[in-house]
């Protein structure tokens, strides 16, 4: 996000930029790329936006964007311009300067670390990455490392006042010098989320990032504004930006949450206000029980679907409706879904009897039906921590979750739960049982192993991608992640790598039909009948898919910005029928019925002999109806036998 020229303008994913002059009226603009975009400043009068292998583009109107090939697949994460030179850095420790926007040079830094950051302050650009890296540029190009003193990702660095700000992984927060040689860790708060950006004024700071929005006012202590801020608080949600406009902080998230952070005077608390209301909420993972789908993301969603085609949205308790349900599982027992902030509901497989009434002719009849509470009714549990959760794996009544800086928590009923030592500082965001085996997958190529929940033990992955992603499928161990990781395993301790044929993360697989099928970022969706041999099927969406589910003959991958893909996995047996059809002054009418997803062409004869191919279509209605009305035949031709060809 940049402000400038009093305008903001916003970038993200699939090349979408908006820009607004009220913060109010979002304008989407044409990028001509669908490629990420990830960092936007203004240099001068121009615009100039950095994004997905090597993306430039430049702007003198918003109206028409240039864009570049500076012939590198590094992604450039940040850029920043003074007021004649702009910078923009990125993978393997990329940096470009240009003086125009228009014509950019590779600069040699010495390293590789990736770089997420940069800003520019006191004649020096100052850039900030993975490693607790941090490196100036001086006036005349060169790059200099300079020693930050952790060994945390930074996420992104500003220029305010007269000194730097870095803010990075695990709560880290750096204070630099005016020269950027000099970094000591600020202590004004503590806390153990991901910080993604800072802005603001000497006397009035804002620094946001993983349900986390801290606020400096002055030369005072800091304020936790989520949870502190008891006239109007700002959400429990993950920010990625900020900016300081003037009067006010803005600061966005994700799902398009965006905050106005206003004091009205110096002595009341900031009041935050929600600019607009996210369109969808994203979609963290998804499980399919023998009758239905459940679905679990941002805002305490929980979904439900039969069929893959009509989603239910399902009642939560208050207290979960602005966490982030990271994890679904359990089976027709009970469900556990997991999330921000150590979120856990539960929803216990409970038959209750359910009464009606119906009056006909004046008598009153009563039915009792049995229904049940499962992914219906839904209990938050009382967890001992505040840690994110993501990974849930249950056998036999005893389920295991596992979250952020190594949790584990185990419990006996679902609601009641216990903390165990899992000697691990990961965060385990995969959990799966084979046998009488649990399974726990996280980052640094984390996996871990028990038999009852309590003692874990380190198993060797052999790669240090995040193994984000853990099923028991078909006897064995099938774990994805970053990379394109792709790892198998028939009991937990010994694991092989497979070639995915991608580099792109990997966040779930499942076996539906008679395939493997793993999906992750920019719609990927993988296929393999053996795990050897993947095939890259592609699919209808660019937006990062994180769960996927179905059936032998369904497939459905859920993700961002609610994103619900399905498709049908074996060519379509059940019959289409033709439920009406009518002819009047030359015009046919046809009502066809049959089940969603079901792709018909329709024929046509006079002869019952000869046949001549028509349109094809496809049930997407829900209802399952397809209504075909013809334009009027004037030529007087006969009347016509019709019959539909399923479609594979």
């Amino acid at each position: 996000m940049a402000y400038g020229l009093g305008l903001t303008v916003q970038v993200g994913e699939r090349g979408q930029i908006y820009t607004s002059e009220d913060l109010r009226l979002w304008h989407p603009r044409a990028s001509g790329t669908t490629n990420a975009l990830r960092g936007t400043a203004f240099f001068g009068n121009r615009l100039l936006i950095t994004g997905e292998r090597g993306t430039v583009l430049w702007a003198d109107s918003l109206e028409e964007f240039q864009r570049l090939d500076l012939g590198t697949a590094d992604w450039l994460e940040g850029v920043a311009a003074s007021s004649s030179l702009a910078v923009a850095v990125g993978d393997n420790g990329a940096a470009y300067s240009s003086s125009t926007g228009t014509n950019w040079t590779r600069e040699t830094t010495g390293f590789t670390n990736w770089l997420r950051g940069v800003t520019t302050g006191n004649n020096l650009f100052v850039a900030v990455g993975e490693g607790g890296r941090i490196a100036t540029r001086a006036a005349n190009g060169n790059w200099s490392v300079e020693n930050s003193g952790t060994g945390q990702h930074l996420n992104r660095v500003a220029f305010i006042g007269s000194q730097f700000w870095a803010v990075g992984d695990a709560g880290t927060v750096l204070v630099g010098s005016t020269s950027g040689r000099t970094w000591t860790p600020h202590t004004g708060f503590t806390t153990t989320n991901a910080l993604n950006a800072v802005a603001g004024t000497n006397d009035y700071l804002v620094i946001v990032g993983d349900r986390e929005v801290r606020l400096q006012n002055g030369s005072g202590g800091w304020t936790d504004e989520v949870r502190d801020n008891t006239a109007s608080p700002a959400p429990n949600w993950t920010f990625y930006s900020a900016s300081w406009q003037g009067s006010l902080h803005f600061i966005a998230g994700r799902s398009g949450m965006m905050l106005e952070g206003i004091k009205t005077n110096a002595a009341t608390p900031t009041l935050w206000t929600q600019r607009e209301t996210p369109i969808r909420n994203w979609l963290w993972d998804v499980l399919r029980l023998p009758e239905f789908y459940v679905a679990t993301g941002d805002r305490g969603t929980v979904m439900t679907s039969a069929d893959g085609v009509n989603w239910e949205l399902e009642l939560v308790p208050d207290a979960a409706t602005n966490s982030v349900l990271l994890g679904v599982g359990g089976t027709t027992n009970g469900l556990v879904a997991a999330g921000s902030g150590g979120r856990i509901l539960f929803s216990p497989g409970i038959a209750t009897s359910v009464v009606s009434t119906n009056v006909i002719a004046g008598v009153t009849n009563f039915a009792t039906n049995t229904s049940s509470t499962l992914a219906i009714d839904w209990v938050a549990a009382t967890t001992p921590t505040t840690n994110d959760l993501q990974a849930i794996a249950v056998r036999s009544g005893r389920w295991v979750v596992g979250g952020a800086s190594g949790t584990v928590l185990t419990s006996g009923d679902g609601t009641n739960w216990a903390a165990q030592a899992s000697g691990s500082p990961a965060f385990l965001s995969g959990g799966a049982v084979l046998g009488s085996l649990f399974v726990l997958t996280g980052d640094r190529g984390t996996i871990l192993t028990s038999s009852d929940g309590t003692n874990w033990f380190p198993q060797s992955s052999g790669t240090t991608n995040w193994v984000y992603r853990v099923r028991a499928l078909n006897d064995r161990l099938v774990a994805v992640g970053e990379g394109g990781v792709i790892l198998t395993s028939t009991n937990g301790t010994n694991w092989s790598s497979l070639v995915s044929g991608t580099t792109r993360l990997l966040n779930a697989v499942d076996y539906l039909g008679d395939s493997y099928y793993a999906v992750g970022v920019q719609g990927t969706v993988l296929q393999s009948g053996n795990l050897t041999t993947w095939t890259n099927l592609g699919t209808l969406t660019t937006k990062s898919l994180y769960g996927v589910a179905g059936t032998s003959n369904q497939i459905v991958a859920v993700g961002i910005e609610g994103v619900a893909l399905r498709s049908l996995l074996t060519a379509a047996v059940e019959p289409v029928s033709f439920t009406r059809f009518s002819r009047s002054s030359g015009q046919n009418l046809l009502l066809l019925s049959g089940l969603v997803d079901r792709r018909v062409t329709l024929e046509r004869s006079t002869t019952l002999t000869n046949w001549v191919e028509g349109v094809t279509f496809e049930f997407i209605d829900r209802s399952g109806t397809l209504l075909l009305l013809e334009a009027p035949d004037t030529s007087g031709a006969p009347r016509e036998f019709f019959r539909g060809r399923m479609v594979p």
